[in-house]
C-alpha cells in the first residue's frame, strides 16, 4: 500500500536545527492540450484494474482490436492495469456499470445524428475518480467502407483515433479545443498542435496522430501527459506524492 509521509510541527528550541518540510504539489487538472472533465466532476484515475467489456458478441468481434493497442497505452502511461476481456455485459446504457467496467457498444448513430460516437463517463462520488462507463461507437465507421475516405488506410487511422479519444472520455479527459485564434468562438478542430502538426487525439471533433505509425496512439505531448497527470492526481488529492 502507497502511503505518504506525515510531518509534524514541533517549536524550535536554541541550538535546534530547522528542517525544511516538502508539501506535495496539489492536483493538476489541465495543461497543453490536454484538460480534466471538471463539469462531472471526473478528477483522477483509480489505481485498481479496469476492465474493458462489451455489449453483445457484434461489438466484441468489430471492435475488440480497436481497443486493445489504447488499453495497452493507458496501462503503460498511468501504470493502472486496463483490461481487455471477451466479458459481455447488458448493463442499459442510462445505468453506471459496475465498477471499473467500460462496456463498449457498436450502435448506428448512438446520438441520433450521423457521425457522432459517444463516451458516457461515471465517477465515484467517493473521490470523483473515473469510475467507468459506456463507450458507444457509431457503426457507420464500419459499415460504409469509404466513411472517412476513399482511401482504405485514412480510413482506418480515423477508426483508430476515434475509438482511443472515446476511451480517454471514460478516464475523465475532455476536449481541449481552445480559442486559439482570438475570434471569441472556441470552434471545431480548434486545438494546439504540437511539432508534427498533429493535435491531441481528444480534439473535437476528432485528432490525433494520423501518421501510419501513430493512428490510435494518444499523443505524447498532450493527451498522454494528462493520463498520467489524471493517475497521479488520485495521490496529489489526498495529499500524498505519487
Amino acid at each position: 500500500m502507497r502511503r505518504g509521509l506525515i510531518a509534524t510541527a514541533a517549536a524550535l528550541t536554541a541550538g535546534s536545527a530547522m528542517v525544511a518540510v516538502t508539501t506535495p504539489p496539489g492536483p493538476v487538472y489541465s495543461g497543453p492540450g490536454w484538460k480534466a472533465s471538471t463539469v462531472r466532476p471526473l478528477l483522477s484515475i483509480h489505481p485498481d484494474p479496469y476492465y474493458i467489456v462489451f455489449a453483445d458478441a457484434t461489438a466484441r468481434s468489430i471492435l475488440k482490436p480497436y481497443f486493445t493497442g489504447p488499453a495497452a497505452q493507458i496501462t503503460a502511461i498511468t501504470g493502472v492495469p486496463v483490461v481487455v476481456t471477451d466479458i459481455l455485459d447488458t448493463t442499459p446504457v442510462g445505468t453506471c456499470p459496475g465498477r471499473h467496467r467500460i462496456i463498449v457498444t457498436y450502435e448506428h448513430q448512438p446520438m441520433g445524428v450521423t457521425a457522432y460516437s459517444q463516451a458516457r463517463p461515471c465517477y465515484s462520488i467517493a473521490d470523483n475518480s473515473a469510475w467507468g462507463g459506456h463507450v458507444r461507437m457509431d457503426s457507420e465507421y464500419w459499415e460504409v467502407p469509404a466513411w472517412f475516405s476513399t482511401n482504405s488506410t485514412t480510413n482506418e487511422t480515423y477508426r483508430k483515433n476515434l475509438s482511443a479519444h472515446e476511451l480517454a472520455h471514460i478516464f475523465g479527459l475532455d476536449h481541449p479545443n481552445e480559442d486559439h485564434d482570438g475570434d471569441g468562438t472556441v470552434e471545431r478542430f480548434e486545438c494546439v498542435k504540437n511539432a508534427a502538426g498533429w493535435t491531441p487525439t481528444q480534439c473535437s471533433p476528432n485528432g490525433g496522430d494520423r501518421s501510419a505509425t501513430g493512428a490510435g496512439k494518444y499523443v505524447a505531448d498532450f493527451d498522454a501527459k494528462g493520463l498520467k497527470q489524471m493517475a497521479d492526481n488520485y495521490w496529489l488529492r489526498q495529499g500524498i506524492t505519487p
